[in-house]
């Protein structure tokens, strides 16, 4: 069975490209300095509890992909078998393009490094659990947000009562996208 051909557009684009899985930056790295291609790859950062206690951990926005900006004409074959690159992903007989402009809106996101924190801030009313010390797992809920010392106040039931006490934010499960992770 013949295929048909992958149609593109000439002139320089935006592309989605697939890597190895945990490559993302590498191969966006290797086709940047390789083919003095523009490269985009988006990252984002979160704090996680491990054994060591909570860590930034940093990854992929997009996990598999980055984003090249290139002649598809004149740059096809290269990009493709750049190290770290697994294909240009094809959608309905077409290479996966993106618009300039939103690759600008979210390059608007990110800061200096390529990255974003997507934790969410705790308000007053949600509801949390302490990461650490001795009250570790113990549920409680935000009663006063104080951003500047990157501190809330909490109220816990403590021997039949509920008492007030101020958390590091850094001690409590905060949200990631809409639902809650370790501090």
């Amino acid at each position: 069975m013949i295929e048909d051909p992958v149609v593109f557009e000439s002139g320089i684009r935006w592309y989605c490209i697939r890597t190895h899985p945990k490559k993302e930056r590498l191969a966006a790295t290797q086709v940047s300095s390789l083919f003095d291609l523009e490269t985009f790859s988006p990252r984002i950062r979160f704090k996680r509890k491990t054994v060591r206690g909570v860590v930034w951990f940093e990854e992929a926005m997009f996990p598999g992909y980055f984003f090249a900006r290139f002649d598809m004409s004149t740059h096809k074959r290269a990009v493709s078998f750049a190290p770290g690159v697994l294909h240009i992903p094809v959608f309905g007989g077409r290479f996966a393009e993106l618009d300039s402009m939103a690759v600008d809106e979210l390059r608007s996101e990110l800061d200096d490094s390529g990255s974003v924190d997507v934790m969410e801030p705790l308000a007053v009313g949600d509801e949390t659990l302490i990461l650490t010390g001795s009250m570790q797992g113990l549920q409680v809920r935000v009663v006063k947000v104080m951003t500047a010392e990157q501190r809330v106040a909490v109220l816990m039931e403590f021997l039949g009562q509920e008492v007030e006490t101020i958390f590091s934010l850094s001690e409590l499960e905060q949200r990631r996208k809409g639902v809650y992770t370790e501090g």
